[in-house]
């Protein structure tokens, strides 16, 4: 990780404890979810597809295509981190575990996704929570006149999709890389994670696939539309929940498989995707997001219209200020 300063289930059958996160209380499902297996084969299509016809089609559609299922196979892997679509972890790595975006393996991915998970209380707490996007006030002090200014544009939805995605990212490597001196499962994870890679590449070489148009299509295209959910969805509040509900049109929402409603997401990590509306309403997550983290009914056009040059929020966490 970079430094972090800077930086229920579903009902049935009981479910079945996961071998890679039962750590974490994480349980696989009673049976198989075919609305996710539907949409895992719509991402696949989608992927093979544009990579075998690149030959016919011009790149600025292969682009974006290949962007849009890079965006949708990381919501993919979201909801396998959390033990779906099967009740077979095996199943569901085959389904998921691909490490298309080269950037993270997906075991990583889950181990410090779930950890995000485990104390609602302390989200966005530097230090404490992983994917924080706070820092602290010794941080900050620490900070030079260069990285203040950086920190400041990353607040940005613009700075975020550009500096923010990329800076992130080449954070969680570097650091994790460093670790894996001393941790043998973690060089274990980015050995399998690197001989992944090295079989896409190849294969890419292998149907004369442009590098550059994987590179911005399916690696930058995954982090710049988790980046796009992630942006809003939680922030530092002294009363009421962290989590935001980002109400969002249909594409959007089925590429981020509902996780725009993150507050219900939270509540309830072990439902299914195409359970959360359903369970927002009863949950009445909008009137809680709206108290607390926000409530965006505008979707992502209000997020950019609001916050594409404008601060979302400050660099620092404010938990001193509440004191």
């Amino acid at each position: 990780m970079q430094d972090r300063d800077l930086t229920t289930t579903d009902p049935g059958r009981p479910p079945v404890p996961s071998p890679v996160s039962s750590m974490y209380g994480v349980q696989l499902p009673a049976h198989v979810e075919w609305p996710t297996i539907a949409v895992a084969a719509a991402i696949w299509t989608l992927l093979i597809g544009a990579i075998t016809a690149h030959q016919w089609l011009p790149w600025w559609v292969t682009v974006p295509v290949l962007a849009i299922g890079s965006g949708w196979f990381a919501s993919l892997q979201h909801e396998a981190a959390h033990g779906h679509p099967t009740p077979w972890h095996a199943a569901n790595l085959v389904i998921a575990g691909a490490p298309i975006g080269f950037v993270y393996p997906f075991a990583r991915f889950t181990d410090l996704h779930l950890a995000h998970h485990l104390e609602p209380s302390l989200l966005t707490e530097p230090g404490i929570d992983n994917e924080s996007r706070y820092c602290s006030p010794e941080a900050w002090a620490r900070a030079g006149r260069l990285m203040r200014l950086v920190l400041r544009i990353e607040r940005t939805l613009l700075g975020h999709l550009t500096i923010g995605v990329i800076r992130t990212s080449l954070g969680y490597v570097y650091a994790d890389l460093r670790a894996t001196r001393h941790d043998a499962r973690l060089r274990a994870i980015w050995l399998r994670h690197i001989f992944g890679v090295a079989v896409i590449v190849t294969m890419l070489l292998l149907t004369d696939f442009p590098i550059l148009q994987y590179v911005v299509g399916v690696v930058y295209g995954r982090v710049f539309f988790t980046g796009l959910r992630t942006f809003a969805e939680h922030r530092a509040v002294m009363d009421g929940t962290r989590c935001a509900v980002v109400r969002a049109g249909l594409p959007l929402s089925m590429i981020f498989l509902n996780n725009n409603l993150h507050h219900t997401h939270h509540a309830l990590p072990g439902a299914a995707w195409y359970r959360l509306p359903r369970l927002n309403e009863q949950l009445g997550s909008d009137d809680l997001a709206r108290d607390g983290a926000g409530l965006y009914t505008g979707g992502y056009l209000e997020l950019a219209r609001r916050y594409a040059i404008r601060s979302f929020c400050q660099p620092v966490h404010p938990s001193n200020d509440w004191a």
